[in-house]
């Protein structure tokens, strides 16, 4: 078995640090475009199911080792977005989720193989760019986005697992569309690509494999209030 202590990526439970590294990054926003007469927020929850990607994330053991040992599945998840359209035409946002997924890893000693299985649950901060195509005001809004995140995920609970938790920074890609349903309220529809880094620092067969990108798609569905 790996005797390495938790992975360099581990971080404390709370998710307190995560979001506030974004804060600065708001402050700076509202310092470079300013305070704008015609502000319109959006505030509002959102669920939906966040599917990892199938990529192999190494093994466990230290010998005879797998680089498919170890793979995530995804399950639901649910979180809150914050919005401010400073224009017409474009916003700020700022996004948490919390996602339930599942560890799925072979544990190898010598002719011996066991199957674990323990439950995670990811947290995520982001911020993103909007961009819309109707102007402020229009009941249909079609939108796409780009952003940075990062994203703390969770350790299961069995015995064999070592590897602590991992925090890793990325960028994500989407769209979606928002329907005004009155004026000071409208629901969301959002599907998004994550693209970060491959999380946990397990072992591979070949170490350079251990590194490159780990995709992430979710689709989720929301209510928010404006203001």
């Amino acid at each position: 078995m790996k005797k390495a202590g938790k992975a360099s990526g581990a971080v404390q439970s709370d998710f307190w640090p995560i979001m506030r590294n974004l804060l600065p990054t708001a402050g700076l926003l509202l310092v470079m475009t300013g305070v704008a007469a015609a502000q319109t927020f959006e505030i509002g929850p959102m669920g939906g199911l966040s599917r990892p990607s199938r990529t192999a994330l190494g093994s466990l053991s230290l010998s005879g080792g797998r680089d498919d040992d170890t793979k995530m599945k995804g399950e639901y998840g649910y979180g809150a977005r914050f919005t401010w359209n400073p224009h017409q035409y474009y916003g700020h946002e700022l996004g948490y989720m919390r996602s339930r997924a599942t560890i799925v890893a072979k544990i190898r000693d010598g002719s011996s193989v066991t199957d674990r299985e323990g439950r995670i649950y990811n947290q995520q901060a982001s911020y993103n760019f909007m961009m819309y195509m109707m102007p402020r005001g229009e009941r249909f809004r079609p939108f796409i986005t780009v952003g940075l995140m990062l994203t703390e995920y969770g350790q299961p609970g069995f015995a064999e697992w070592d590897a602590g938790k991992s925090r890793n920074y990325g960028g994500n890609y989407g769209g979606g569309l928002k329907i005004k349903l009155v004026k000071n309220a409208l629901v969301r529809l959002d599907a998004r690509q994550y693209l970060g880094g491959k999380p946990y620092g397990l072992q591979f067969a070949d170490p350079a494999r251990s590194g490159g990108l780990y995709r992430q798609l979710e689709a989720t569905a929301g209510f928010s209030v404006t203001f």
